[in-house]
């Protein structure tokens, strides 16, 4: 199917949306490194069953280290994100997590050799507009505040997202000429196992390192840890395959995503009856229709 990748790529934004709002509401009752470890490690079970005779054994060591590096990357911009989402209104940290994209097209293009189109400049200044805005929708001081304070780690979770994202394309390449692996080819499946994997033990890791106090019966039987990593595995699967296909570019993709501004507006309305939620629905406008010109 003809540019079946920018489906797939729409349906991670919607489920990178939901699973905003459902970490902050995890987080109501779990510790960020409760959620983060649980909902890694069940999602990684759910891989298993899927990827038993796809070869998950035939990767070489110079994709092991780069998949542990980009897994590492992981660790630390979750950290940064959840601790974010959790001391944030979500629509004003949906918005605001938008700024990623800045630094992802950017990367793309030094490092992938991507060009920015008339089309994609324009509708990067709109997106760009978008998020300067949404710092004017907090009319509380102390909000304003809270925001200002958590801007570094969000700022954090942007960057090493940015990084993770031009590794995917990089690493499910399958160009002949990348540098280090050749014409050595890893599929998405080989991907989301051992990503998943080393992203578990980073966590398990820092929980004894830490010695963070774990809840572990309480996770188990948390409803939205189990919905979070359903949503996990199919994401990030629809998000690697979509990386995998050879037209897909990581500029396009980059602003595609952003339509989980829309759905992390629409929660922290419908769950946490969030205010002032009509200016940023047009920050959000502006945001989708340079998206949509970019799209072009």
């Amino acid at each position: 199917m003809p540019n079946l990748w920018i489906l797939l790529i729409l349906l991670y934004g919607i489920f990178k949306g939901l699973r905003e709002a459902l970490k902050k509401k995890s987080m109501e009752k779990h510790s960020v490194i409760e959620l983060l470890f649980f909902y890694t490690l069940f999602a990684f079970l759910m891989t298993i069953p899927f990827s038993i005779n796809q070869g998950i054994l035939d990767v070489s060591y110079k994709y092991h280290i780069a998949i542990f590096i980009k897994s590492f990357v992981i660790f630390l911009a979750w950290l940064c994100a959840l601790n974010s989402i959790k001391r944030l209104p979500l629509s004003i940290y949906g918005v605001m997590d938008m700024g990623r994209m800045l630094f992802t097209i950017i990367l793309g293009v030094i490092f992938l050799g991507e060009s920015i189109s008339l089309f994609q400049g324009i509708g990067m200044t709109f997106v760009l507009l978008g998020v300067t805005l949404v710092n004017f929708t907090t009319k509380k001081k102390a909000e304003k505040n809270t925001t200002l304070k958590v801007l570094p780690l969000v700022l954090a979770s942007c960057v090493l997202n940015a990084c993770s994202g031009v590794a995917d394309k990089f690493l499910l390449s399958t160009s002949p000429d990348r540098w280090i692996f050749g014409a050595e080819v890893l599929t998405p499946t080989q991907m989301q196992f051992w990503y998943m994997l080393y992203l578990t033990a980073l966590y398990g890791i820092y929980i004894l390192i830490k010695r963070e106090k774990i809840n572990v019966k309480s996770c188990i039987k948390s409803p939205w840890i189990w919905i979070l990593s359903a949503l996990f595995i199919t994401a990030d699967k629809a998000l690697f395959v979509a990386n995998a296909d050879p037209n897909s570019k990581v500029v396009v993709m980059t602003l595609i995503k952003q339509s989980s501004v829309l759905v992390t507006i629409a929660m922290g309305r419908i769950i946490y009856k969030e205010k002032n939620i009509f200016y940023r629905v047009l920050c959000a406008i502006i945001i989708i229709a340079g998206i949509t010109i970019s799209v072009l």
